[in-house]
């Protein structure tokens, strides 16, 4: 491999799953070596995520408004509107009662010690209700077992109080009422088992006093409880003290019921905002992952590599497993962070587990999908803004349009907006961003029940990974990652190339083609290409809508055979870097097809001749390197991709590295090097595994003349060894010095085609005449007389100090004719000496 004919066909290529093992890990160590030396750009990259979690930790560590609400006083009369009653068994407890109607009343005589008789006019008679009256069922008269009036008493202030004294107060509590019942209290009495403690203890039982509350009203225990203490101490004063002084007064610090209406907005907004910081962190993260694609494509380094041997499926499986493996850095550190603050809702049990799995199935649903939409964007630029753009919007509007008919559910307790948000959710369930700002509220959510349940002792607490919680969000993210990274795998923009290719091949001839046009044209297609491995068709490449089109490329019939350097030539706009184009497969011809000729004698496409064996080499005309590795690191990388063995890749680096004397460069990085030193390490990025093909791009624009003799001499060496090479240069000396044939582009079509002095021959005007006198005199006149009396037509193009210049029409032996009368003639016209050339190729090519 050391010696510059080496052959890297057949069994010396590593081929198979070891050369697709070998890819992958080359393209790895690629990324690791870019990613090591942007370390500034790595390090945002994993620090930005972290940063947004770390905020929205600090975020949900926020407590809710509820605990800045002062303290509350406990008692009935929180509950407007509410009903109390009492019941008197039996006097044992003293004048409980008295003590209670004297404080409803507020030292009120007149109701206090007023007999509680019907006709008393502090006394009411409840009226009883429609459904409890008598009626008849079956034929037969039914009638509630409890249809007694009872009577109650209304205070100054508005509040009722129900005497219940012989009435069955179970049974009065049960009959539906248009009112809230949240206690009372029944004094007097025993306990069911008294009776049999007094026997066996002679001891006379305790009295008793009940107290009656509403389990709804969540502080009515402890206030119906209180009231009933204030009664038995006011009951125990002394007569003469003014019982308003004492009392026992009850307060709920910090506030523990239910949170208010504002407090339950502000949750849901704080748990939204929590979501919404992590999401967009990590949508920052995987922008940037995803638009190192599309700078790939965009710089041309992804069409090179393809062009040197990778496989598309090879190329997205190794970016994706790069990819995964630089989002898990900032995944564990962010874990590292959620641990750290110790929060409940995405730490207890299984929530820390269903946590990183969130985190870890966004990047894995996430990156396929960028990866789809990465040939539309002509910008790495604007492809991360558009990223970034995306994914706060599929996560922000799809969770903000989520939230509002939640919130509403649970505060209006309408069904209506519960089925709305059950809709929503299952429709925006294809957005993994939705997902992840789904998923983590809903961690959040069950935490929070799972803590107000927990004081009652009961664990309402659900597994994440259950079906009906987020196991759908898990299995929806990790179905939606596999199909699209499938989809990325085994669909590939040249399968659309190859239907669309498919095109006529018939011959077409224009009548104003040159003849010389016309004849490569026929020799196609009359089958007199034998030695031709590079086949074009009528390739055509038109631009634009159905009304107007802009034609690039005009039917271009093109035979190239091994051995042969083919140039094309044309000014900017011409069509040469179009065609191209269409070679190496970054555009699709309009009509045509370009082929190769294998061995056997088969025609097949150009994009599958790496399948076949034959190499193709290509040198765009801007550099496709990257600019964070060195010289040594490129020629390394490109070699496995060609399947050169490992132990001769060294051998062979360094041969092309002598013959383009990169030596002083090739271990620095590519960004220290001049635009010369880059085409030159272009160049023999496109010689390694001496390709049978070699598409060159104005491979010497930016070198010095000394590298561009190196160039042409290793070009040529190429093209003498039995590469066939297409080559488009602004340079006429480059063409005249390495082409054995070339053609000329005009508005996409073949003007002229044949070998260099072909076309002097054919479209140069005559010769230049260049005359130095003895001295500066002027003579210029006498010398245009001379030569215009013996060639009609001469003419005089310029002076420069003692340089005179002239142009002589072409005509049968005119050559010899001039050199006699320009030496018959050299003295007496004071002639020091001269020169003669013909047209030049420049000449011609500003004809066209």
């Amino acid at each position: 491999f050391c010696h510059t004919d080496i052959s890297l066909t057949g069994a010396s290529r590593v081929c198979g799953a070891s050369l697709v093992l070998a890819q992958i890990v080359a393209i790895l160590m690629k990324r690791f070596h870019h990613a090591r030396r942007d370390w500034r750009g790595s390090l945002s990259n994993v620090l930005l995520p972290v940063v947004f979690v770390a905020l929205a930790m600090a975020l949900f560590s926020v407590k809710p408004l509820a605990i800045d609400y002062p303290s509350l006083k406990l008692t009935p009369r929180l509950y407007k509107n509410a009903e109390s009653f009492f019941s008197t068994e039996d006097d044992n407890l003293g004048n409980l009662s008295q003590i209670l109607l004297r404080y409803f009343f507020d030292w009120d005589h007149t109701c206090i010690h007023s007999n509680q008789g019907k006709n008393n006019s502090c006394w009411q008679m409840e009226s009883s209700l429609p459904q409890d009256s008598c009626r008849c069922v079956s034929e037969q008269e039914m009638c509630p077992s409890f249809n007694t009036s009872v009577r109650y008493v209304k205070n100054k202030k508005g509040y009722i109080l129900y005497n219940l004294s012989g009435l069955l107060v179970e049974e009065y509590l049960v009959r539906s009422s248009n009112k809230a019942r949240y206690g009372g209290w029944s004094f007097g009495g025993r306990k069911v088992s008294a009776f049999q403690e007094q026997k066996l203890s002679k001891i006379k039982s305790k009295p008793l006093a009940k107290v009656w509350y509403n389990q709804k009203g969540f502080h009515s225990l402890p206030s119906y409880l209180n009231e009933l203490n204030n009664l038995i101490l006011w009951l125990n004063l002394p007569p003469a003290v003014d019982w308003r002084q004492y009392g026992i007064t009850l307060y709920s610090q910090p506030y523990g019921g239910a949170l208010l209406h504002e407090d339950k907005i502000m949750e849901n907004v704080r748990q939204c905002g929590v979501a919404l910081c992590i999401m967009l962190g990590f949508s920052i993260l995987t922008a940037s992952i995803g638009s190192a694609i599309v700078k790939d494509r965009v710089s041309g380094t992804k069409r090179l590599q393809h062009i040197t041997g990778l496989g598309y499926k090879t190329y997205w499986f190794a970016n994706f497993c790069w990819d995964m493996l630089f989002y898990m850095v900032p995944v564990t550190l962010c874990v590292g962070v959620v641990i750290a603050f110790q929060l409940s809702a995405f730490t207890c049990r299984k929530n820390l587990a269903a946590t990183v799995l969130l985190l870890v199935l966004f990047g894995y649903a996430t990156l396929p999908w960028m990866y789809l939409v990465s040939r539309f964007f002509s910008s790495s630029d604007v492809a991360f803004i558009s990223y970034i753009s995306l994914n706060f919007v599929f996560g922000l509007c799809t969770m903000l349009v989520t939230l509002l008919p939640r919130l509403l559910a649970i505060i209006s307790k309408v069904q209506s907006f519960q089925y709305i948000y059950n809709i929503l959710k299952w429709t925006f369930i294809i957005f993994p961003q939705f997902c992840l700002g789904q998923g983590l509220i809903e961690l959040s959510y069950n935490q929070i029940k799972f803590d107000l349940t927990n004081n009652f002792g009961i664990d309402s607490y659900v597994s994440p990974f259950e079906m009906n919680f987020l196991g759908w969000i898990f299995l929806e993210m990790a179905l939606q990652g596999t199909v699209l990274l499938l989809l990325r795998l085994f669909f590939h923009w040249d399968l659309l190339q190859k239907s669309r290719g498919q095109c006529s091949v018939n011959s077409i001839v224009s009548p104003s083609e040159d003849i010389d046009v016309e004849m490569e044209r026929q020799r196609l297609f009359g089958e007199r290409t034998g030695n031709d491995i590079l086949l074009l068709y009528n390739l055509r490449k038109c631009y634009g809508g159905f009304s107007k089109k802009n034609i690039a490329v005009e039917n271009i019939s093109l035979g190239i055979p091994r051995g042969e350097c083919f140039g094309l030539l044309g000014t900017n706009g011409a069509g040469k870097s179009t065609t191209f184009k269409m070679l190496t497969g970054d555009i699709i011809p309009s009509a045509g097809r370009a082929v190769i000729r294998t061995p056997a004698g088969s025609e097949l496409d150009i994009l599958s001749a790496n399948s076949e064996g034959i190499l193709i080499g290509y040198c765009p005309q801007h550099d496709a390197l990257d600019e964070l590795l060195t010289g040594w690191e490129h020629l390394y990388y490109y070699c496995i991709l060609r399947g050169i063995p490992k132990q001769h890749i060294c051998k062979v680096a360094e041969d092309l590295v002598n013959r383009l004397h990169l030596n002083a460069h090739v271990d620095k990085l590519v960004r220290t090097y001049s635009a010369g030193t880059k085409r030159k390490l272009s160049t023999a990025v496109a010689l390694v595994g001496k390709p049978q093909i070699l598409l060159l791009d104005e491979p010497s624009s930016g070198m010095d003349p000394c590298s561009k003799r190196y160039l042409w001499k290793t070009i040529l060496k190429e093209v003498q060894d039995g590469c066939a090479a297409v080559l488009t240069s602004h340079s006429m000396e480059e063409c005249e010095a390495l082409c054995t044939r070339l053609a000329i582009m005009v508005n996409g079509s073949f003007k002229c085609l044949g070998s260099p002095q072909h076309i002097k021959n054919r479209f140069g005007d005559g010769y230049s005449v260049k005359i130095w006198l003895n001295k500066e005199i002027s003579s210029q006149r006498m010398i245009l007389e001379c030569l215009q009396l013996h060639f009609p037509g001469a003419q005089f193009k310029g002076q420069h100090l003692n340089l005179l210049e002239y142009h002589i029409p072409r005509s049968e032996g005119c050559l010899a004719e001039l050199f006699r009368v320009l030496e018959n003639h050299k003295d007496f016209l004071q002639i020091k000496h001269y020169s003669m050339n013909q047209t030049t190729l420049e000449q011609v090519f500003f004809y066209f």
